[in-house]
């Protein structure tokens, strides 16, 4: 009975040992499952790159794919914008090159529909075509269609008194008071396309006028002043 009991205990602590062998077993197992999912799982955005550390592959490295954000290029002198004076003028005037005085509206153009965009020049100015667009409309001034054209301001060259001839001046321009329509300077002294009053500037300044009546004068070539 002694010997029995003996061995009965003996079997229960081994079976004891067993069941303590195989939980630390378990333990260790999750223990290093644990490890490795870890390892496993490191999370990372994009591309992934083996580097190098020491003799071996270290960890996987993220990289991030970037672009550098330039700036937009800016316009070059001559990529500028460039505004253009657009008006109409009968056919038979629509040419590059062509210079017209602009006189105001006439009592035909009152019921035109585009007459905004033709009377939009200023009074007494000279203009020069500088280019025909292929749009026409009908025209009751000129009985015939008037052409669109692109415009731009341009003075003629005039007489100016010595005492104001100064180059890169704007000021207002001096009728020269003569009527000898046979005197070699009479256009300069009555250039068509600058009227008493207006605002000049002086561009450049030319040779000096000989005048039968004395008056001191100098040619100049001007521009629109405003």
């Amino acid at each position: 009975m002694l010997a029995f009991t003996r061995r009965a205990h003996e079997r229960r602590d081994a079976e004891t040992d067993l069941r303590g062998s195989r939980r630390g077993s378990e333990n260790d197992a999750g223990h290093h499952a644990g490890n490795l999912l870890v390892d496993a799982t490191v999370p990372c955005h994009g591309r992934l790159d083996l580097e190098p550390t020491g003799a071996g592959i270290g960890p996987p490295r993220a990289i991030r794919g970037t672009e550098t954000l330039k700036p937009p290029r800016a316009l070059g002198p001559g990529e500028a914008l460039v505004v253009v004076q657009i008006t109409l003028v009968g056919e038979r005037q629509a040419h590059a090159g062509h210079e017209f005085i602009y006189r105001g509206p006439q009592p035909e153009c009152t019921p035109c529909k585009v007459r905004s965009a033709c009377l939009n020049q200023d009074l007494g100015r000279r203009y020069r075509i500088t280019r025909v667009r292929d749009v026409s409309h009908p025209c009751l001034l000129n009985e015939e269609r008037a052409r669109v054209v692109e415009v731009e301001p341009v003075a003629p060259d005039c007489s100016l008194s010595a005492r104001v001839g100064v180059e890169g001046a704007v000021l207002a321009y001096e009728k020269i008071v003569c009527s000898n329509g046979a005197c070699p300077n009479f256009r300069l002294c009555h250039p068509v396309g600058v009227e008493p009053g207006m605002r000049i500037r002086v561009v450049e300044l030319g040779p000096e006028l000989e005048c039968p009546l004395g008056y001191s004068l100098v040619s100049a070539k001007v521009s629109y002043g405003n």
